[in-house]
């Protein structure tokens, strides 16, 4: 998925609930059900993740690379960082991040582990 298509999608999610009406607690019913609707796409896309990075695991398998990759996992931040317009400040990125690639790690180890068994 490249930079337009997030861009696309991130357009839609915001035009969905734009239109600001009388503040009530029915008013919140729009955005919960949109931060729902986000939830399951950022799962789906976390699994996606978790996918690929089996896929590079096994491909440091074959090529007898360690799991962890210091510099790749400091790339990744920085990408990240570059790329936070916000709301959240970096400190909360940098932390999602930090706890994404650690699960990811440990989910690489385990596959890793389980195929040599």
């Amino acid at each position: 998925m490249g930079h337009d298509q997030i861009k696309r999608i991130l357009s839609l999610l915001r035009d969905e609930t734009a239109e600001a009406g009388p503040v009530s607690e029915e008013s919140m019913r729009p955005w919960r059900t949109k931060i729902d609707e986000i939830d399951l796409i950022v799962l789906a896309l976390l699994n996606e993740r978790a996918r690929s990075a089996n896929m590079i695991g096994k491909i440091k398998k074959e090529l007898g690379l360690a799991v962890y990759a210091p510099r790749r996992e400091e790339q990744v931040l920085e990408q990240v960082l570059g790329a936070n317009t916000g709301p959240l400040p970096d400190s909360a990125v940098r932390h999602l991040f930090e706890r994404i690639i650690d699960e990811t790690r440990s989910l690489e180890r385990r596959m890793s582990a389980d195929e040599s068994d």
